[in-house]
């Protein structure tokens, strides 16, 4: 498959959003009251960036979905694991030097340790410990989507994403919940019905029509509550608003063509999103605290413009370095050839 400079803005985009979403971790956002323009406005991007791991689950699916052989299913994740390891091994001293004590190892299932965290995927991590079993999932997803035609494809698809968020259409607990952990498999065969059917979007229409509904989830969160923001309307990562969010941005940036020269330098940059999705931490934990006189709703935009916007390109510079070296000692192991992303 032809490279694809749509697909590397979009893997780009995905890491801003994600930088993007945990400034509100960090800024007292979830603490103040659901009043006034500027928490609206706050609110606004907040939901926009809360789309960043449905785009890259969808980005999965489309770029995944033709591939039956277990091999070509599992030899990803050889630098999958190696980045992550790299990672913790910059992280976990940083932390230590930043005051965070424990054990390197412990016995004790209640007590945290270094090892611990390595092994269940502590700090940002969980999406790489979902990420894996979507991979390992794959080749099953794979086989039955290459057996269906277009149109089976499609109503396929709206099943799975009626299934596994339809419970968030209503706060009454209508409809069971049982299902609305196989989010992740419904934005992978959303990736992968994009990349079958091939739909033409505008890039204004996709990015548009994701602000307009954005700026509907605000408005009902200031309306449903004065209090903080999960007092009012919320959801997960599946819940169908979220959904619609992130396949708006995914099917405004796909088709997305550019100069050579800017493919190049967004192929280049795109290598260092994994490494820095997890790497972003240590910035977050470092300069948001620095900052705490602006930790208020008129001054969200402020933060943003400082401390947010300069870690996110501080987290894909440094990633960029680590993917290099993950992807130096992959190359090193025999049986792992390696192949042009996509």
């Amino acid at each position: 498959m032809k490279r694809q400079s749509g697909i590397d803005l979009i893997r780009i985009t995905g890491l801003f959003f994600v930088v993007g979403v945990h400034q509100f971790l960090y800024n007292r956002f979830y603490y103040e009251p659901q009043v006034g323009i500027w928490m609206w406005s706050a609110d606004v991007w907040r939901w926009l960036f809360f789309s960043c791991n449905g785009i890259f689950m969808m980005m999965s699916g489309y770029l995944r979905c033709n591939k039956t052989e277990l091999h070509d299913c599992y030899r990803g994740l050889v630098p999958v694991l190696i980045g992550y390891t790299l990672c913790c091994a910059i992280i976990f001293p940083i932390q230590v030097l930043d005051g965070e004590i424990m054990p390197l190892i412990s016995f004790d299932a209640d007590q945290d340790s270094w090892i611990k965290r390595f092994v269940t995927f502590g700090n940002y991590a969980w999406y790489i410990e979902m990420h894996i079993g979507l991979v390992l999932f794959s080749p099953l997803i794979n086989l039955g989507l290459k057996h269906m035609d277009d149109k089976t494809l499609g109503r396929f698809a709206n099943i799975m994403i009626f299934v596994t968020s339809a419970h968030y259409l209503t706060a009454l607990d209508l409809i069971p919940n049982y299902w609305s952990s196989l989010y992740p498999v419904t934005y992978y065969v959303l990736g992968a019905a994009v990349r079958r059917l091939k739909p033409k979007v505008k890039p204004w229409q996709g990015l548009g029509l994701s602000l307009l509904i954005c700026m509907g989830l605000a408005t009902s969160s200031i309306l449903t509550t004065d209090e903080g923001f999960s007092k009012g309307f919320t959801q997960g990562y599946g819940g169908i608003w979220t959904m619609l969010t992130a396949a708006c941005v995914f099917l405004g940036l796909y088709r997305v063509q550019v100069g050579k020269g800017m493919s190049k330098v967004l192929a280049w940059l795109s290598g260092g999103v994994f490494e820095g999705y997890l790497l972003s931490k240590i910035f977050d934990i470092w300069t948001y605290p620095l900052a705490k006189q602006w930790h208020t709703p008129d001054k969200f935009w402020l933060v943003f413009l400082v401390i947010t916007v300069p870690t996110f390109v501080c987290s894909l510079l440094l990633g960029k370095l680590v993917s290099m070296a993950a992807g130096a000692i992959s190359n090193q192991i025999p049986w792992y050839k390696k192949k042009t992303k996509v």
